[in-house]
């Protein structure tokens, strides 16, 4: 199990490959790619549940609306660009 990250904590990559498999993301999926989170295959509920989480550990609200059309490149640097200080 994963220790909760803190707000003052940036997501690092390994953080967020670990909320997108929690969610259920196939394992042999590469999240370095660009591909959305849409297309690496997370419906809208999975979608929904990392929104949750990210909110939990990070402090940060996502726009369900925008969520499936970032790569997962572009989610962890929108979290982090977002965090509380």
């Amino acid at each position: 199990m994963t220790e909760p990250t803190t707000a003052a904590t940036a997501m690092t990559d390994v953080d967020l490959r670990t909320i997108l498999l929690d969610v259920g993301l196939d394992p042999d999926v590469d999240v370095a790619a660009d591909a959305t989170l849409e297309e690496l295959g997370l419906d809208s509920l999975a979608l929904l549940e990392v929104a949750t989480r990210i909110e939990d550990r990070y402090g940060v609200r996502l726009d369900e609306s925008s969520t499936p059309g970032l790569s997962p490149t572009a989610l962890r640097q929108l979290v982090n660009s977002q965090r509380p200080a």
